[in-house]
């Protein structure tokens, strides 16, 4: 989702110099809450210096290919997605091209509207255009408004110019997922969405929203006329999706794992992870001691791409990073942090979380799977 860069913690060290010890961004995608992806610098960022957001950080833009067309993100919104048509479908997708077209073109200019709506007008109105974790997401980034800069608070709304359906769930069965791409309003970057509803009185609602990532592709899903496949019991796979979630979680935890084969390639949201969290650690030195653990939270949507080519899954993990003292006063809340938890004082211990909002496509067997979009965002604090 975009969620938005958003500063954590101060880290003073024996000389009482204050440095910053997480900026926060969703690396989001751009559409849920602020953005799919606020920023890469998802990870506790080096105490010197400022984590980049994940939609500065991809000047070249990602490409977004379905059938024969390839649309390559170049920092407007002009980007385009078509997606493929087929002849006289032997089943149906759960919406028609018009309903899914409309739907997710409503959730877009929705998401615009709501999402920097203060309050509690804003949190009603967010709970029209957002459900479960995107939800608390959205809610958390709008609590910490003040905490963005000018630039990111610009990027979190989605264009109204340029939605396109990617796939739709088959069948007439609830509940139903429409994906979809989008793009940032200010800098044109592109998200990937994930609209769900549960019955036929509720309208859609965004449970996902990511940015893609440098250079990565989405392949081609059947036509929205057929709807695509469930990965049901993730035959032809190379792993299912619980099981590679499990993985990914693993491999993001601080201290690092020892080095192993991995049912996914490496990728940037990982690799500024991990990189942010080690800068940090060797900045507080032994003042602080720094422990991250992932756990997956759930598999929003896993459907099969089209003739075969594996699939496109939807998940979204929770990081708690926690941050210990050894050092008296070591550390000192920022204001993101203090609006979260409430909290002027840290005497001992420090609690971030997070949700990561991932879309990952398996291939069929054998091969890596390859995270494609990615978003996160800080959504509760706890000190004592």
């Amino acid at each position: 989702m975009t969620w938005g860069a958003v500063p954590t913690l101060e880290h003073s060290r024996e000389d009482h110099t204050h440095m910053s010890i997480v900026r926060r961004r969703l690396l989001p995608a751009p559409a849920p809450l602020a953005v799919g992806v606020l920023a890469l610098g998802v990870a506790l960022a080096g105490c010197s210096s400022q984590a980049t957001p994940m939609s500065q950080s991809t000047a070249a833009g990602p490409s977004i290919t379905t059938g024969r067309q390839t649309a390559s993100g170049t920092g407007s919104a002009s980007s385009t997605v078509v997606p493929s048509m087929s002849s006289t479908p032997a089943v149906a997708g759960a919406e028609t091209p018009e309903k899914a077209a409309s739907e997710l073109a409503r959730v877009v200019g929705a998401q615009a509207a709501v999402v920097a709506a203060p309050g509690a007008d804003g949190r009603t109105a967010r709970d029209a255009v957002f459900v479960d974790k995107a939800l608390v997401a959205a809610n958390a980034q709008a609590r910490l408004l003040s905490t963005l800069t000018a630039a990111q608070k610009a990027d979190l709304p989605l264009s109204p110019a340029d939605p396109v359906v990617l796939a739709v769930s088959q069948g007439p069965a609830y509940p139903r997922v429409i994906i979809g791409k989008a793009s940032t309003a200010a800098t044109g970057a592109a998200v990937i969405l994930v609209l769900t509803t549960g019955d036929p009185t509720t309208g859609y609602r965004i449970a996902s929203m990511s940015r893609m990532l440098p250079g990565a592709s989405i392949g081609q899903f059947d036509a929205v006329a057929v709807g695509s496949a469930p990965v049901g019991d993730a035959s032809g796979l190379s792993i299912a999706p619980d099981a590679l979630l499990a993985a990914y979680a693993g491999a993001l935890a601080f201290p690092a794992p020892a080095a192993a084969p991995q049912p996914f390639v490496d990728d940037a949201f990982r690799a500024a992870l991990s990189q942010g969290a080690t800068s940090e650690a060797g900045a507080m030195g032994s003042a602080v001691t720094l422990k991250r653990v992932n756990t997956p939270v759930g598999v929003v949507a896993a459907l099969r791409a089209s003739s075969g080519k594996g699939a496109y899954v939807v998940g979204v993990l929770q990081r708690d990073d926690t941050l210990t003292e050894k050092t008296t006063n070591a550390l000192t809340p920022s204001p993101a942090f203090t609006i979260l938890s409430g909290e002027k004082v840290i005497d001992t211990k420090a609690v971030l979380r997070t949700y990561e909002f991932l879309v990952f496509h398996i291939p069929g067997s054998p091969g890596q799977a390859t995270l494609v979009a990615a978003a996160e965002q800080l959504y509760a604090a706890s000190g004592s």
